[in-house]
């Protein structure tokens, strides 16, 4: 592998999320304690119960309660009007939160403490929600390269001398998620996965006139080796709506993707037939041997986006409940690469030409969580990424020390993996 260093500029990024809402005004619902208490509840209170500290909400009656002594655990059944669900909890933090919110009001007598709690429930409503999840995934990614070059620096002469694509790149790709969130705090995602490229085709064409006329070299040649590598990172603040069936949370981060793609097993597919003596006849059509060059590109560079969730209710008794999910993001990138072209003779080695430019691209990210305990999931997901570049500069290195740059002209890169996955979450 070439290792690549370069070290671009960094960019200034301002990005601007609209989120509306709309609910109808707040009515408040008589609900009933399994103490046998009653309190009204609004939507509003019932959403900031669940975000009380040792108040836990769940689509069915939770089977502990329903053995339990009451005035050690509180249940709460929620009707319709406020969401449906049970609201659990001990009876110290169950009146703590129903305190918080407003629901009741507080016991003066009750002693010092905050909202009437002790010292110690006092602290332990200043402390964050933590939730984290873990998620290990493989799947099948396909992928398309391809970039090209002028015969100078101006984009002349022609203005595409030599192409390089390669086409339906077979990836198995392992994949490790990570997402952490401090409730009204903030949200961190990152992840890191590596393909193996097992299958694949690339074409080298090289032009004498202008828009890909004249076409007189192209060789067709494996592509079923080489490596992928990517890695991202985004913190945001997350916002719920809807009793926390909705999330959304716009992003910042940084991204770096790379691509070593390889060529081998070369056939020669078009050539030339001199009519001058004095020039030599092209290379003979046909298999030729020894061909194993490299390609090593990659992109790298801030982000921004946003993440949207949706949970839902129960589905079955037994599954706890589904999420569907969509995450874009619009990253800018350096990008810049270094290639071995190891049958050219008059070409330096182990760097033949580098490349380098400004890109852009955009990943789309949707799928599903099925959740059927308080810690695993089963996950499905499908990634489209849509990459370019501007024109930059095509750098060679020949063999007697000199160099030559001329316009490169673009650097296109697609990719559409389907992965599944078994999440752990805390």
């Amino acid at each position: 592998m070439v290792t690549l260093k370069r070290h671009g500029g960094l960019y200034a990024a301002i990005a601007i999320f609209l989120i509306v809402f709309v609910s109808t005004p707040a009515m408040a619902v008589s609900v009933t304690l399994s103490s046998g208490k009653r309190v009204d509840l609004t939507t509003g209170q019932v959403k900031r119960l669940k975000e009380q500290p040792g108040i836990y909400f769940s689509n069915h009656q939770p089977e502990d309660v329903i053995n339990t002594n009451v005035e050690s655990l509180i249940l709460i059944k929620l009707p319709e009007e406020l969401g449906g669900g049970f609201l659990t909890s001990t009876s110290d933090d169950m009146q703590a939160g129903l305190q918080a919110v407003g629901a009741v009001k507080e016991d003066k007598a009750e002693g010092p403490g905050k909202a009437g709690l002790s010292p110690r429930t006092a602290e332990k409503k200043t402390v964050p929600r933590l939730e984290s999840e873990l998620v290990l995934s493989a799947g099948y990614r396909v992928d398309g390269f391809d970039w090209n070059i002028a015969g100078d620096i101006n984009g002349k002469n022609p203005n595409i001398r030599s192409e390089l694509t390669w086409d339906d790149l077979e990836i198995y790709q392992l994949e490790l998620y990570n997402k952490t969130i401090v409730r009204e705090v903030f949200y961190l995602r990152g992840c890191l996965s590596y393909g193996w490229i097992m299958d694949g085709d690339n074409q080298d064409s090289d032009y004498l006139e202008d828009n890909r006329a004249l076409e007189f070299l192209r060789s067709n040649n494996d592509a079923d080796d080489g490596d992928t590598l990517d890695a991202s990172l985004g913190i945001g603040y997350p916002f719920t709506f809807g009793s926390g069936f909705v999330g959304v949370t716009p992003l910042v981060g940084y991204s770096y993707h790379e691509q070593n793609l390889t060529m081998t097993d070369g056939k020669q597919t078009i050539t030339w037939i001199s009519l001058d003596p004095d020039v030599p006849d092209g290379p003979p059509l046909g298999p030729f041997p020894g061909l194993d060059s490299a390609y090593d590109a990659e992109w790298k560079g801030p982000w921004v986006g946003f993440d949207l969730i949706f949970t839902s209710k129960d589905v079955h008794r037994h599954l706890a409940q589904v999420e569907a999910y969509v995450n874009l993001e619009y990253h800018w990138a350096d990008y810049s690469a270094e290639a071995d072209w190891n049958l050219r003779a008059d070409f330096a080695h182990p760097k033949s030409f580098e490349h380098e430019a400004d890109g852009h691209g955009i990943i789309l990210s949707a799928g599903w969580n099925v959740v059927w305990s308080d810690h695993w999931a089963l996950n499905a997901n499908f990634d489209y990424q849509d990459w370019s570049t501007d024109h930059g500069t095509d750098r060679t290195f020949f063999s007697d020390g000199s160099v030559e740059e001329t316009r490169l002209n673009e650097v296109n890169w697609k990719s559409y993996a389907i992965m599944v996955g078994l999440s752990y979450r805390l």
